[in-house]
């Protein structure tokens, strides 16, 4: 009698697991499917004209935007870009733009996302990018440390998308986030607000002058090395011009941001001014090979830098400055060529090593 009732429930036991895996299963495939069809991050496709999604989160939509949505031209950079809007460059360039930024991007992060979008067979017609000084001498192969990278979206690796479809923070956060948007009568957040941060900040020389202090004895001046070129030049090879070459169609405008007066009083009291403008000099040399780049530099515009209104920091300024550079770059001024570039050279190392410093903090 005993054995009758084990042998009983043998077969009660493997339905139950049955059972368990096929609701299991149908659990997962319902899960999934919803995160494939809204795809709050893009990865499979653009989005719905259905529903208005919040965009929000450069690491984690930036790669879905470049592979899936309609454009001809990109912007990019660090957050150095993050308040051009998309509307401007629309008008002024005759193109349809996109704007994918990487707060503290180094250049491999952000040329790895251009590559990803010729890899998705665009026909890219202008890339507008700034190159910051901060990331100029470093090893090529450069990431921004601390900043947890969702390499499942950046892969070609179908398996790893379980990271994404099977994931419960994408379907109740992300997922969440575009139906309540949706409800909420809201738009799809536009390339013209996407990252931008100017509303969130305050402007001018108070605020800029508490952002920043100096060591009390100044340092003695840091001289260029070789090996400071060798990474300069490898840099800006794999970087900024790798791309340029494999892509003649495209039209590149590459440009040095116009960081304030007060970065370059840090670099007067560190002793880096003529290391920093000899390494801006070594990348000018290598970029000025390639016809197709466009390269632009505001650094002589002396008016500009000094005025710390223009600034919320040493060197994040206002929207109204990426105005300004996307006018200036359209009408070719501030633009460096093989004709020019060693008088801007000469003009910006003279100001910046004359400068009075002292006045600054009267």
């Amino acid at each position: 009698m005993e054995r009758k009732e084990k042998g009983a429930e043998e077969p009660r036991y493997k339905i139950w697991i049955i059972t368990t895996l096929v609701f299991s299963t149908i659990a997962f495939i319902i899960f999934a499917s919803i995160i494939i069809y809204i795809d709050p991050l893009f990865h499979y496709h653009k989005s719905l004209n259905k529903y208005k999604y919040p965009i929000n989160n450069e690491r984690y939509q930036n790669d879905g935007i470049t592979k899936n949505f309609e454009y001809e031209s990109i912007i990019t950079g660090t957050s150095m870009t993050e308040n051009f809007k998309k509307s401007e460059a629309d008008r002024i360039f005759g193109s349809n733009f996109i704007k994918v930024p990487f707060s503290g991007g180094h250049y491999k992060e952000i040329n790895e996302n251009l590559k990803r979008a010729y890899a998705s067979d665009k026909n890219i017609k202008y890339v507008i990018r700034c190159l910051d000084y901060s990331f100029l001498i470093e090893d090529k192969d450069t990431y921004m440390e601390d900043v947890e990278y969702p390499s499942y979206l950046y892969n070609n690796n179908l398996f790893d998308d379980v990271n994404y479809v099977l994931n419960k923070s994408i379907l109740f956060r992300q997922v969440r986030g575009v139906i309540r948007h949706t409800k909420a009568g809201l738009e799809t957040t536009s390339f013209d607000d996407y990252a931008n941060w100017n509303n969130y900040y305050t402007f001018g020389a108070e605020t800029v002058l508490s952002t920043y202090t100096l060591n009390e004895t100044a340092s003695s001046a840091q001289v260029f090395s070789e090996d400071d070129r060798r990474m300069v030049i490898g840099n800006i090879k794999q970087n900024v011009t790798s791309l340029a070459d494999g892509h003649p169609e495209t039209t590149f405008y590459y440009f040095f941001p116009p960081y304030s007066i007060c970065y370059w009083d840090g670099l007067k009291n560190n002793g880096q001014i003529n290391w920093r403008i000899d390494a801006e000099q070594a990348a000018i040399e290598e970029i000025l090979k390639y016809p197709n780049i466009k390269l632009y530099s505001f650094c002589n515009n002396f008016e500009l830098v000094c005025n710390l209104d223009n600034y919320k920091d040493q060197a994040h300024y206002g929207e109204w400055v990426n105005s300004w550079i996307l006018e200036w770059m359209y009408n070719d001024e501030y633009f460096l060529t093989k004709d020019n570039y060693k008088d801007y050279i000469k003009t910006i190392r003279k100001f910046y090593n004359s400068y009075d410093y002292g006045s600054l903090h009267k």
